[in-house]
């Protein structure tokens, strides 16, 4: 079991009613769960900003396809089927803020392990467009190679050293190939929404 199977399953329509939570809940919910286990409904609850039915159902879906095993007293935690699909999920995305003050952003930003490849499959430009009809205002799509900060499809440095040097500042743990997306405005949900397609962009590519 994968963490895009898991997603899919928990969200799917049942007798033709779709939970009141989206793709984003349930890989944030996941996240909580495996940082805080064993983490009870009312907490999850406050920091997924869901209300108590909603939360049910997640988690009732969550236990149905294996991801969690819920504790009356205890809490949620999550399976090892489930910890071994959120690995690969840790290992590609991170989630995060950065302020570049240069353009005027305080954003969110997505970073995607070995991300350059998603953009050999596809152009800058259409993924831009497809982030964008996920939600996003802006998009600034930023690569690491050789030590430096590129912005396809071509880094005119003349004018954007300042810029460059805040990407560079805002990802100190970036390597060779990594993908930097950042994203307008900052909002948690859209961040993980705009993951989980990198995410996948990244599986298929």
């Amino acid at each position: 079991m994968d963490i895009l199977t898991i997603i899919t399953e928990t969200t799917k329509p049942k007798q033709g009613n779709k939970p009141k939570y989206n793709e984003a809940h349930v890989i944030h919910a996941l996240l909580i769960i495996q940082n805080e286990q064993p983490i009870g409904r009312p907490t999850l609850e406050k920091r997924l900003n869901l209300g108590d039915a909603t939360v049910r159902t997640l988690l009732r879906r969550l236990k149905e396809v294996g991801a969690i095993k819920v504790d009356k007293v205890g809490g949620a935690e999550i399976t090892e089927e489930c910890k071994k699909a959120l690995q690969e999920w840790n290992s590609i995305i991170k989630i995060g803020e950065a302020e570049l003050k240069s353009v005027n952003w305080n954003c969110s930003m997505i970073m995607v392990k070995d991300g350059s490849k998603i953009i050999e499959k596809q152009k800058v430009i259409e993924l831009r467009d497809k982030i964008i009809k996920l939600g996003a205002d802006s998009v600034l799509i930023s690569i690491f190679l050789n030590n430096k900060v590129e912005l396809p499809p071509k880094t005119e440095e003349f004018g954007m050293k300042e810029l460059l040097e805040e990407i560079k500042n805002s990802c100190k743990t970036c390597e060779n190939n990594d993908l930097i997306a950042f994203i307008l405005p900052k909002d948690l949900y859209l961040a993980y929404k705009v993951g989980l397609f990198l995410f996948e962009s990244w599986i298929n590519s």
